[in-house]
């Protein structure tokens, strides 16, 4: 169930780097449809991932200590460029791939806690992703849409950063039954 929600998952997130395979669907559905298509596939292959991850006890290697110390505040960057994705901020402005980076962030904290072969595989793929959406974009000759930043959303994409890491530091064993303590 794990694996089969992983490739579920990245599946349909790979099919927005393909853009002839993209348009043919937004074509042959409509723009709402193949979002719903979308969002409906992804949230299957979460669930998925969800419902069929079990931690495993092996370990593939030490630990790292200082990231485990540390990564609370190494979250709060995740999650602010997560945040900034989605706002005209001047930080998705001048970093230009902030989902990516954030994702990056994320899974490079995650496999630096967590050493189980489980673990490796989810925050592993997560990392792959990441590079491959960098990498893909980076190559098309696509013009990409000025944005008008503003202050307010940098603010703003900190502010909420800062509010997610805490809350999910605070009930990270309820969202992933993982304690941090």
């Amino acid at each position: 169930m794990f694996i089969a929600g992983i490739l579920i998952f990245f599946g349909i997130h790979l099919v927005p780097l393909i853009s002839t395979v993209k348009e043919s669907l937004k074509s042959a559905l409509g723009e709402n449809t193949y979002m719903i298509f979308f969002s409906l596939i992804s949230l299957l292959g979460f669930l998925l991932i969800v419902l069929g991850y079990e931690a495993s006890s092996n370990s593939l290697y030490a630990i790292n200590a200082q990231a485990f110390l540390y990564s609370k505040y190494i979250m709060f960057f995740s999650l602010t460029f997560l945040i900034a994705a989605n706002v005209p901020s001047f930080i998705k402005k001048f970093s230009k791939h902030p989902m990516s980076i954030g994702i990056a962030i994320w899974s490079a904290v995650h496999l630096l806690t967590n050493s189980d072969t489980v673990s490796v595989i989810l925050f592993s793929t997560f990392m792959v992703y990441s590079i491959i959406s960098v990498i893909v974009s980076e190559s098309r000759k696509v013009q990409v849409k000025e944005i008008k930043p503003r202050l307010l959303f940098d603010i703003f994409s900190i502010v909420l950063g800062a509010m997610f890491t805490a809350l999910a530091f605070n009930f990270h064993e309820y969202l992933s039954g993982v304690s941090l303590t």
